[in-house]
């Protein structure tokens, strides 16, 4: 006998979005008492990304979930369900998910943030 689980879950695309602006580790070494080879050699980082004051999480997820969508080769009607894993949210209710969802015209699909 064969068990089937009653629902199947799959990602079918992924996307990312990274803000314009950059801030390397040069740039902090002319305002901190620090080095880039400081900052690469323990934490591996050589550079980060600033968000405009215009870009907030939902804004930048909803470019994200853009690319996912046509990464998966999917609309918008067909996703069931929208999570949204962030340590800034917009507010802190309703979810940024919900922004996503109205964003993406994802309007039957679940959402909430991890």
């Amino acid at each position: 006998m064969t068990f089937s689980p009653p629902f199947h879950a799959e990602v079918t695309g992924t996307g990312f979005y990274v803000p314009d602006r950059v801030l390397t580790n040069l740039d902090l070494e002319r305002t901190l008492d620090t080095t880039d080879e400081w900052i690469r050699t323990r934490t591996g980082i050589r550079e980060r990304r600033i968000a405009g004051k215009e870009e907030s999480a939902s804004v930048l997820a909803v470019h994200a979930g853009r690319e996912a969508l046509k990464a998966a080769g999917i609309g918008p009607q067909d996703l069931d369900m929208i999570i949204v894993c962030t340590s800034s949210p917009d507010i802190l209710f309703p979810a940024t998910a919900c922004f996503v969802q109205r964003e993406l015209g994802a309007g039957k699909a679940a959402s909430y943030d991890v």
